[in-house]
């Protein structure tokens, strides 16, 4: 896959969580995590356009499963001729981007550190070259601090150029929330 496919699919995702995510958040809109996988799935593929998708053989998969993968959503990579292999999962050749999501409101952090877990398990385990990695996680709690983040040092050894943060959450003294994108 070329390198100007994999940056607009990128750049798609990172504007959706900022304005449209965002958008539908402040506007109700959201109820849970399958609100919020809904609403990504229909935004990106509004985003990238069935020209681009079909032009690159892509196409979006919720609950997508398979060789270790149960991911909430992919954008895959299909073969020339899809439909000849048997089942529909035989025919992608590739994976090109990974959304782990989380809606929790006033929760402890365990289910956002099980998702950051599933990830490095990807990356260490599967075979994607091309492969970017999201962790969208709304939190509706308040955090002290403005820049709000939930890698360690420690798990940037394995992030780096490969997994980007999208947040959703509070800080004091604020009623509105942040959605903030990090890019390691």
């Amino acid at each position: 896959m070329n390198i100007d496919t994999i940056k607009t699919i990128d750049n798609a995702i990172k504007e959706i969580w900022c304005n449209n995510i965002k958008y539908d958040y402040e506007n109700f809109s959201l109820l849970k995590e399958d609100t919020l996988k809904n609403s990504f799935y229909f935004h990106l593929r509004n985003k990238l356009t069935d020209k681009f998708l079909e032009e690159n053989m892509l196409k979006i998969y919720t609950e997508y499963y398979h060789d270790g993968l149960r991911a909430d959503l992919v954008i895959a990579q299909l073969c020339e001729e899809p439909g000849l292999n048997g089942h529909l999962r035989n025919d992608v050749v590739d994976i090109l981007a990974v959304v782990e999501m989380k809606y929790k409101y006033d929760t402890n952090d365990d289910p956002f550190k099980q998702d950051i877990v599933k990830v490095q398990n990807y990356i260490k385990n599967l075979n994607y070259k091309n492969c970017l990695y999201y962790l969208a996680f709304i939190h509706e709690v308040i955090n002290p601090d403005k820049e709000y983040t939930w890698l360690t040092q420690k798990d940037l050894k394995w992030a780096v150029g490969k997994v980007t943060e999208l947040n959703g959450y509070f800080i004091e003294g604020n009623d509105a929330p942040l959605f903030q994108v990090t890019s390691y």
